[in-house]
């Protein structure tokens, strides 16, 4: 699945070092380990692998327990070691112990349900090998949850990591005429999904190792990332490395009824986003009365001592696509409400960072204050867009009276005809009169006829029709 120019690269494989591979396990499926362990053994050159260290995070499945370590034993002999946790550690610290164990030049983490390629390793051993600061992951393939084949796609096109407010990891476009050009260069990524990842050993202490704090599972990998950028590494995706992995609809950690994401992703956001830190708070007002639960003087001090940069700097510097913030660069934003039906723009609590599009509805309008995110919440752009985070509202190709949130126009994105077909139907006009029209289509959004939970419609302008009439709930810098 690599592109073509990756084999012509010659490697001296005896100045590259050698690495620790860590694998956190909970009662993963046999099969899925083993494909594991077996791949990184027979597509690794033996001068790089030092060891293979699985790390038991207190699973109870039988067949994990001595039947795993009399297989371990009888293929691998002192190549792969197994580390048993006494008790439940979750994925962070139980990493944090394979770490601490590892002898190896690099620590390369891999998740327990992967099959690496030929080839995989050698180009995350070089870029770390030319900067012990350069923190690189491989492309991540998908292998079927359903019958395990591996499915390759585009050789020459990858997306990188992003983030959205409400501190979740998101995929974003890169440029492919860029990544065509140079098919064999390391690609900058703002942030990293976390499961796969190789980082020069000494660096990875040196730099704070993971935040010991952070329970379980989440956040971990944002947490990493911004750290990274901010005190002086690099983080990037090699597109001559590929792994695949199984992406499952469950979860093998049991969370005990605690929201380990959230309350690691607030721990994240104290440390690392300085005054942006309202935005996730926009999105995330439950977590505002935990702060007093949680102590992140000690990561504060890190920051200190490494002498970070701030996250405005990330945000200007490193984010691939300059990066939505619901108050700035914008005409208007908040609630957007018809007078006459008091009818407002809704997307009903869907999943948005989820999905590629959905229907856009109306709903009754609810009285909230401009620092709580609610479903309601929109942003006109000065450049003419009406978005939420991850979507901008759109007219239906092909049911042009139906509004959709769909993917907002990228720079980067990979397909520039359908690029500009989506422009003409995500670019609105506000106008004094109050109706919000697609130049276009000549076609504006009306709740004529409309109930809660109906789907928002756009009909043939009428300046006159009070049903077209929009009002957001706040205004900057423009007068209507």
């Amino acid at each position: 699945p690599r592109p073509l120019e990756c084999a012509q690269i010659n490697y001296n494989i005896d100045d590259l070092g050698n690495v620790s591979v860590i694998i956190i396990f909970t009662n993963e499926i046999w099969s899925a380990l083993i494909r594991t362990i077996w791949s990184v053994v027979n597509r690794t050159p033996k001068s790089l692998l030092k060891e293979i260290i699985l790390v038991d995070d207190f699973s109870d499945k039988f067949e994990l327990s001595e039947p795993l370590q009399e297989y371990v034993d009888h293929h691998f002999d002192d190549l792969v070691k197994i580390i048993r946790l006494p008790k439940r550690e979750g994925l962070i610290r139980a990493r944090l112990v394979g770490a601490r164990q590892a002898k190896g030049d690099v620590l390369l983490f891999l998740d327990s349900h992967c099959e690496v390629t030929v080839g995989w390793l050698e180009p995350l051993m070089k870029v770390i090998k030319e900067d012990r600061t350069n923190v690189v992951c491989p492309v991540i393939d998908i292998i079927s949850d359903q019958d395990l084949e591996y499915v390759s796609g585009n050789r020459y096109y990858f997306q990188v990591g992003g983030f959205i407010w409400s501190g979740h990891f998101i995929w974003i476009d890169t440029d492919e005429k860029s990544l065509r050009k140079n098919p064999t260069s390391v690609v900058k990524t703002p942030t990293m999904a976390g499961g796969l990842f190789a980082i020069n050993r000494e660096y990875f202490f040196q730099i704070g190792a993971y935040d010991e704090q952070m329970e379980i599972w989440g956040g971990e990998n944002l947490e990493l990332s911004f750290r990274l950028w901010q005190c002086g590494g690099k983080l990037y995706i090699h597109p001559c490395s590929h792994v695949g992995h199984i992406f499952r609809d469950y979860h093998p950690y049991s969370f005990l009824g605690k929201d380990s994401h959230g309350m690691n992703t607030l721990r994240t956001a104290l440390v690392w986003m300085d005054e942006y830190v309202r935005y996730f708070f926009l999105h995330r007002k439950d977590l505002k009365s935990k702060i007093h639960e949680i102590d992140v003087a000690s990561r504060i001090e890190l920051r200190k001592r490494l002498n970070c940069k701030s996250f405005r700097w990330y945000l200007e510097n490193v984010y691939t696509e300059k990066k939505y913030i619901y108050d700035q660069d914008v005409v208007a934003y908040g609630t957007v409400r018809n007078p006459i039906t008091n009818l407002c723009i809704d997307n009903l609590n869907k999943a948005e960072e989820q999905k590629h599009e959905m229907g856009m509805c109306v709903y009754e309008c609810m009285d909230v204050p401009l620092d709580e995110w609610t479903n309601q919440m929109f942003s006109f752009m000065k450049n003419g867009y009406i978005r939420r985070e991850e979507g901008c509202l759109t007219i239906d190709e092909y049911a042009t009276h139906r509004v959709l949130l769909t993917k907002c126009p990228s720079k980067n994105s990979n397909k520039k005809r359908k690029h500009l077909l989506l422009k003409k139907m995500q670019t609105w006009i506000h106008t004094k009169g109050g109706q919000i029209r697609n130049e276009h289509y000549n076609l504006c959004l009306t709740t004529e006829s409309l109930k809660s939970s109906d789907n928002l419609r756009v009909v043939e302008c009428n300046q006159d029709d009070l049903y077209q009439i929009w009002w957001f709930q706040k205004y900057v810098d423009i007068e209507l």
